[in-house]
């Protein structure tokens, strides 16, 4: 597999509170959350996690929904000191499964980062956002229009650390020639997605995923960005 990663503080914020982890066949994005260093606190934990968790290698999905909850706790734990109250983190999780003809996508997610794949130049997202707007839409409440600009757009309904989660889990099956895209909200929702689509197509991962940064930064970088894409052979 062909890998890109890039990562960036933005052009707003003082420091990055997101986190990754790419270890083939393994791949991890966290947007941490709760201020200060806390969200960093928050999505450092949530990756430490993964790397340490002893997947098998017939990776299944109640083992991705043990990692994350591993995660949960932990974080939960560590908000009870009064200095990380409140922290939590996003995290989508992608394990690469390849076995004789076959290649899969499994997914473990929680909070607003993202999966996609593009396939035959047309992007398509995997993940649902566990946000305030995203269930509106969902639940026909607002248009996607009207979803943009809305004042409660970045307000989670569920994060890693935070009250009670139920995971999202999936498995997708791939083909050659599929990319796969994990970021944070840095890049979706100031980058749209025809435009990391035409991006995608027209470069190799790694140069597509620091062109999609800057992008996002053209945009303004109003928050970080992080970008891991995976090219399936």
């Amino acid at each position: 597999m062909k890998i890109g990663v890039a990562t960036s503080v933005g052009l707003v914020r003082d420091h990055n509170e997101d986190a990754y982890w790419v270890s083939d066949p393994i791949f991890v994005v966290c947007d941490g959350m709760g201020g200060h260093n806390a969200g960093e606190v928050a999505s450092s934990i949530a990756v430490n996690v993964i790397e340490n968790f002893c997947f098998s290698q017939q990776v299944s999905l109640s083992q991705i929904q043990q990692a994350i909850s591993e995660a949960h706790e932990k974080i939960a734990q560590k908000a009870k000191d009064n200095s990380l109250v409140g922290m939590g983190t996003t995290i989508t999780l992608g394990i690469v499964e390849q076995k004789a003809m076959e290649s899969w996508l499994h997914l473990g997610h929680v909070g607003d980062s993202r999966a996609y794949v593009l396939r035959q130049g047309h992007l398509v997202q995997l993940t649902h956002d566990h946000s305030v707007v995203a269930e509106l839409v969902r639940n026909g409440n607002i248009t996607e229009g009207e979803a943009v600009n809305h004042p409660h757009r970045h307000v989670l309904t569920q994060a890693l650390g935070v009250g009670e989660i139920t995971s999202e889990t999936q498995s997708y099956q791939l083909e050659p020639g599929d990319y796969i895209l994990l970021c944070t909200d840095g890049l979706s929702n100031v980058v749209a997605d025809f435009e990391m689509a035409k991006v995608m197509q027209s470069n190799i991962p790694q140069l597509a995923a620091e062109t999609l940064i800057d992008l996002a930064n053209k945009q303004g970088g109003p928050d970080n960005i992080t970008v891991i894409i995976i090219g399936i052979p």
